[in-house]
């Protein structure tokens, strides 16, 4: 059972994991094409006609010569079934309505470090009317997703944001009333929960300095299942009652947990993870989690 890997799954990639293409140099696509898992495409090349059908998702990855004077495949428009697209966000601006894959539900940004940032915003909305799903994903110095997507498309369901502790990004959550799973990393220590207006899933919770406030992460009581990564506040588990439908969590590098016994009062929660979390239990308490009998129990090293 994995609740939260399962749903960004969903999103991300074709439901069967076949037909999943990259376009770029052999060195940047043999990351996905050592397994077998996917099919490279030259950056200059093109799919065969009988392959446009097949593929359903779709990495580009130029080198940084072939990002700064090239331009979006050619084919793009041409792929029938694709249902996700990862491109680094100079390419971003290359998007327009005669060129962008018709049907798109998933787009990833992923930029490196090197990578050029746009100078021009795109209306997502627009170019991608039936986007489903927005993930961004670079490091904490490179600028951030709403510096060149703004505003963030209101039919959004997934959404992995690097909010680096932006007033202006977190205030673009209350117009995204159909998020069920969001991914906040970088929060610092705003109050992100007002924001949220959605009747969530799925939520993690990473990089929150002291003096976030977790004890209101039960204001979304929707939630099924919660993630926190690297949250440094303290964490009293008797938070997570005040869940009634919740049933995975994972708590990750966070520092100051307590009260780990109130989580066998969940009454649905089913799935258990705490790692490298300065060894919240002790031998009592590990072995009250053993008889519980959870279908997931990963606390060995919490």
């Amino acid at each position: 059972m994995n609740l939260f890997q399962d749903s960004r799954y969903e999103y991300l990639y074709p439901p069967t994991g076949e037909g999943i293409y990259c376009v770029g140099n052999a060195a940047e696509c043999d990351h996905l094409t050592y397994d077998g898992t996917a099919v490279r495409i030259p950056w200059a090349g093109a799919p065969g006609p009988d392959e446009l059908s097949r593929i359903r998702s779709l990495q580009l990855l130029p080198t940084v010569a072939q990002l700064a004077r090239g331009s979006l495949p050619t084919f793009l428009p041409r792929l029938p079934a694709v249902r996700s697209v990862s491109m680094p966000s100079g390419l971003l601006p290359r998007l327009d309505v005669g060129n962008a894959p018709p049907g798109l539900a998933m787009l990833m940004v992923v930029d490196k470090a090197d990578a050029p940032a746009p100078r021009t915003k795109i209306e997502l909305d627009a170019v991608l009317p039936d986007l489903r799903g927005l993930m961004f994903l670079a490091p904490a110095a490179k600028p951030n997703l709403m510096d060149f997507v703004d505003p963030l498309p209101s039919a959004l369901e997934f959404l992995h944001l690097e909010a680096n502790g932006r007033l202006a990004t977190l205030e673009q959550l209350r117009a995204l009333e159909r998020l069920r799973h969001l991914e906040l990393v970088r929060v610092r220590a705003f109050d992100v929960f007002d924001h949220i207006r959605s009747p969530l899933r799925v939520l993690e919770i990473g990089g929150a300095r002291q003096g976030f406030p977790i004890e209101r992460l039960a204001t979304v009581a929707s939630l099924r299942s919660v993630r926190l990564n690297g949250v440094y506040t303290e964490i009293d588990c008797a938070i997570f009652r005040d869940l009634p439908e919740l049933v995975e969590l994972d708590v990750l590098n966070c520092n100051r947990v307590g009260n780990v016994e109130a989580l066998l009062d969940c009454p649905k929660l089913t799935s258990v993870r705490l790692l490298n979390c300065k060894r919240p239990f002790d031998t009592r308490t590990r072995a009250m989690f053993r008889d519980r009998g959870f279908a997931r129990l990963d606390i060995d090293f919490a």
